[in-house]
């Protein structure tokens, strides 16, 4: 399917719901989803969680974009710097952060009669540590941008090209605090007026400042705005001033459309390409195996043939025709396919299932 093709599916998924609540950030892929449930004439409702940390102007942005597409919004507050588990930052503090917000979502949403919740979530999350996708499941949550197998940059694209503007400032601020360092006020503060500061001086729309050690590292969509002298010495006198130690710049872009397939993850072969693909995370693979098994037994007719090796840690299966493997330690491996492309077709239809270990 292509970009549009994708994007009427999304609206024929949401046109077989009459009443929806949508999980709302204002950023990209909640705010399609506004856009297109309104086209479908959905009953939706969008609630927005405000757990105090993030940046400036989120709350004031979702408001101010729920009112412009004419849709109703509720928004839920907590102090998530009230809570030990977060605030203490280990490892997990994204599953229970998910866990606290979808709950409380889906509280609110049956409280007003709305029994089906969707999220934005889309394919290229899938490739990505984000341990919190899993409350998703453990909620019930629905995605139709992974069920119409939507991108990052076909999303970007659609709003971009039909002028939908949308906040490019959504993630929490606490993900910016190296984990298992302690998350405070004082540092989201300081997090939120750098960035806020560097904002101003670069003219970027996504700015993040990572801390460690006391330690701040830069990072931007794009770096033209911040190569030269001037600029530079401003930004580092500011976060000097800010009380960080040292000054760091990353010079790769925070780009946020990540593409599926890389090149380098192609081998090429005789008469065909391989795909050797590595995610970010473990992967659960008696549970992975269970819900593909289900899917087999839907008659989905993308997967077949599953053999799961419980003992050596793998999944063998065909996707698309393709002979697949999925490996406890995050590998991923097609054989035979013609081109990139295809490669990222199957990759496709193997992702949904994917449940990782936290």
């Amino acid at each position: 399917m292509n970009a549009d093709q994708k994007i009427e599916k999304v609206k024929e998924i949401l046109k077989n719901y009459s009443k929806l609540a949508l999980a709302f950030s204002g950023g990209a892929d909640s705010t399609l989803l506004a856009y297109l449930a309104r086209e479908v004439d959905c009953d939706l409702l969008a609630i927005s969680y405000d757990n105090q940390i993030f940046p400036s102007g989120f709350l004031e942005f979702c408001k101010k974009r729920a009112s412009e597409l004419g849709i109703k919004h509720e928004i839920i507050e907590n102090n998530f710097l009230e809570i030990d588990d977060l605030a203490n930052n280990t490892s997990k503090r994204c599953l229970v952060c998910r866990k606290l917000m979808y709950s409380a979502i889906k509280q609110r949403a049956y409280d007003k009669d709305y029994k089906i919740i969707i999220d934005g979530n889309n394919i290229t999350d899938l490739i990505n540590d984000r341990p919190g996708i899993l409350m998703k499941y453990e909620y019930e949550i629905e995605s139709p941008f992974i069920e119409a197998e939507l991108e990052t940059y076909e999303i970007h694209k659609f709003l971009n090209e039909n002028k939908i503007p949308y906040s490019k400032s959504t993630t929490c601020l606490a993900t910016r605090v190296k984990t298992n360092e302690k998350v405070t006020i004082g540092k989201i503060n300081r997090i939120n007026h750098c960035e806020e500061f560097i904002k101003g001086k670069t003219n970027s729309d996504s700015v993040k400042l990572r801390e460690e050690n006391n330690m701040a590292t830069i990072e931007l969509n794009d770096l033209e705005g911040i190569l030269d002298s001037e600029t530079i010495e401003s930004v580092i006198n500011e976060l000097k001033l800010a009380q960080y130690d040292k000054v760091l710049l990353n010079l790769e872009t925070n780009n946020s459309e990540e593409d599926l397939v890389k090149d380098f993850e192609l081998e090429i072969g005789a008469n065909s390409f391989r795909l050797r693909k590595k995610l970010p995370f473990e992967i659960n693979i008696s549970e992975t195996s269970e819900i593909i098994q289900k899917e087999i037994e839907e008659e989905n007719e993308s997967i077949r043939n599953i053999e799961t090796f419980e003992d050596i840690g793998y999944i063998k299966l065909e996707a698309n025709g393709k002979d697949s493997k999925i490996f406890r330690d995050g590998k991923i491996t097609i054989e035979n396919i013609k081109n990139k492309k295809e490669a990222k077709e199957v990759l496709i239809k193997i992702l949904p299932f994917i449940r990782r270990i936290v």
